[in-house]
Formats: structure tokens, sequence, C-alpha cells
């Protein structure tokens, strides 16, 4: 990973296939999941060497974004820990139907670094009705496993900014805010709670959350737009996946490779 606000990103990556990227293939004999979302600022498990199989960790940052040297620094989440994620894993927009991005999984013990081919069926594990969901309908992303821990085995939990903190949160103390939204859904949960869960005006304030949350850390508000625009809004949208090669751009940006 090249760290921190200085790293080489999704913010670059937008728009058309750089790099000769072209789109997945439908899946055949995918598995069925869902995804959810969230961002709790915390180290990531595969920050630390004992979890990576001798690979290369995540590097992890400090409090104002800047890589650590130090990949045996304390994690942020736990008292007098200074080791955050850092804002480099956003997910990013490849083209209008394809995404890269990383998550928190259950796969087992040997799971950092491997990816996985997420195709949106236009469902939702939540509801029937759901826009966010239903636009989703023929658009992929490939994620990369950098987390574990409190999600379900056909569950990808994406890192998106503003996606709510979770079990832990070390984002109050890192953004300086208390506005970080529903603790399990963030930004547009609270937002659907203060508009009657209507779709267009939730979606809208999720975005205004984005714009003035993260107002002084572009690739943040980047991210958490990301979540808006690109994926829509869903409210945890139905999936099939298979396990698939890393693109080179995720591996890139995160330095750990299979």
């Amino acid at each position: 990973m090249s760290g921190g606000s200085s790293a080489s990103g999704g913010n670059g990556q937008g728009g058309g296939y750089p790099g000769g990227v072209v789109q997945p293939p439908p899946l055949t004999g995918g598995t069925n999941g869902w995804a959810t979302r969230y961002w709790d600022c915390c180290k990531p498990a595969c920050g630390w060497p004992q979890n990576v199989g001798g690979r290369t960790p995540i590097q992890s940052c400090s409090q104002d974004d800047q890589p650590l040297s130090d990949n045996k620094a304390k994690n942020a989440c736990e008292s007098g820990g200074v080791a955050y994620m850092c804002h480099a894993l956003e997910p990013w927009a490849v083209s209008d139907t394809l995404s890269y991005g990383y998550a928190a999984v259950s796969k087992g013990s040997d799971f950092c670094g491997k990816c996985y081919q997420l195709q949106f069926t236009g469902g939702s594990h939540n509801s029937s009705v759901d826009a966010g969901s239903k636009a989703l309908l023929g658009k992929t992303m490939i994620v990369q496993a950098i987390n574990n821990g409190g999600v379900g085995g056909d569950q990808f939990d994406l890192l998106v900014p503003g996606g709510g903190v979770g079990l832990l949160d070390a984002c109050s103390k890192q953004w300086g805010s208390t506005d970080l939204g529903e603790q399990y859904g963030g930004f547009f949960l609270a937002c659907q709670k203060s508009n009657n869960f209507d779709y267009e005006k939730s979606k809208a304030c999720a975005k205004a959350k984005c714009d003035s949350v993260f107002a002084n850390k572009p690739e943040l508000r980047t991210g958490c737009e990301w979540f808006t625009g690109w994926f829509g809004a869903p409210d945890n949208p139905a999936l099939t996946y298979k396990e698939v090669t890393c693109p080179d751009a995720i591996t890139q940006n995160s330095g750990l490779k299979r």
C-alpha cells in the first residue's frame, strides 16, 4: 500500500477500464450471500504479521492518515492504540457496472488477501421493496478480504466510510466527530429513520452527511459518496459470490498479495 491520503487508491481509478481491466464474466455456480457495510477505523486483522501467512500485512495509518512503519503498532480500537484503518481502503468504481473494494468476511483462518466476485441479484436480504438493491442488478464488485469477526459465513461486510462503526469504534477519536450515524447502518440508516424510510430523501440526506462529516477528508468523502452513487444506497443487497484471482489494482492498493 502506498499509504494514507497519498495512496494511489480508488479516487484515480473511476470511469472506464484503467490498465486494460475488463468486466469479469457473469458467475456460474456461485454461492448465495448478502452484503452489509461498516467502517470502524480500526486496524484490520490482516494488518497483523501473524495473520497473513508470511505475506506482507496491510499497512495501518496514524490518526492523521499517515502510514505507520511498525506493523505491530497497537490497534486504535484498544485503549492507547495508535494504528487506524488507512483511508485508501475505500471502495471505488472502475466502470458503471464494476467496482473494487475491501470487506470483512467469515471464511476460516486463512482468509487474508483472498478476493471474491460479488454479483448483485437485484434483491435484498432485508426487504422485498428496496429501490437501492433493485438498481444493483447487473452490477459486479470484486472485494479483497482484509478483516473478520462478527459476520456470517455468507455475509460480506463492505468497508464503506460512514457505513457504521459496528461493534468497535475508533472513528469518533480519529475524526473528532460524534456524527457517526447508526452504530449498525451508519449515515444511511440514520437518514432512513429521520425521513420515514423515504428512499430518495434518505439517499440525499446520506450524501449530505458524506459531504459535511468528510469535508476535509477527500478519500473518505469519495468512498462515502460511492455508497449513494455507484452503489445506489441499497439496504443489505443480495448477491451470489465466488472466490476469484485478485485484480492488480486491488492488491497494489492494499499491499497484500497471496
